[in-house]
């Protein structure tokens, strides 16, 4: 056990740290939801973790991602499996810098007791859970988490096995930006999700 995971156990029992630690985690999209929500399950202890995404690091990305200004250009995998190993180099971590499609969709997230979607699209969101409900045990789901003025609040929906946070309505594509503040609220709900699951605590429902 190294430094990090002796650190948690201020907070969590050897039972609850053994439990979470034992889990395995898919994330699809190093974005705004991903690479917040990945950071936020490795600070509580998660430790396998696959991680899915294309793009490399654009300026734009910079208002609501865990990146910095000297990242740009650099693939959003690479750069969150560093920073996450930074946090617990002992991670179980991999990483895949390749476009999600359903023709692929059977070679990633082997035995997952999670399934994260935190892409961008909408089309692409629906495309990601449809195919992967029957398939895992949960599927956490960010939709609708942007806004600058015309806000809804954030809920957590449960339909079956797939959780979603977020308000449902708001689009980046509509016209409603994608700030720090929702998108990370959505991102931080989502591992919250995970980890009431993990630790049989009912999923709150706000």
């Amino acid at each position: 056990m190294n430094t990090f995971e002796q650190g948690l156990l201020t907070y969590l029992t050897k039972e609850q740290l053994a439990t979470i630690q034992s889990k395995r985690i898919g994330i699809g999209g190093a974005g705004g939801l991903g690479s917040n929500c990945a950071m936020i399950l490795v600070r509580t202890g998660f430790k396998h973790i696959e991680l899915l995404d294309m793009d490399v690091i654009d300026a734009s990305n910079l208002n609501r991602q865990q990146y910095f200004l000297e990242e740009i250009g650099k693939p959003k995998v690479e750069i969150t499996r560093r920073r996450l190993l930074d946090i617990n180099p002992d991670l179980n971590i991999t990483v895949h810098q390749v476009q999600w499609t359903t023709d692929n969709a059977n070679q990633f997230f082997q035995n997952a007791d999670f399934i994260v979607e935190a892409f961008d699209k909408a089309d692409f969101k629906h495309q990601f859970v449809d195919y992967y409900q029957d398939k895992f045990p949960y599927i956490i789901s960010g939709i609708g988490m942007a806004g600058l003025t015309q806000k809804q609040p954030l809920k957590l929906r449960r339909l079956g096995n797939v959780i979603i946070a977020g308000d449902t309505q708001t689009d980046s594509a509509q016209g409603h930006p994608p700030m720090a503040p929702r998108v990370t609220m959505c991102a931080a709900m989502m591992a919250e999700a995970v980890l009431d699951i993990t630790l049989n605590i009912p999923v709150t429902k706000n």
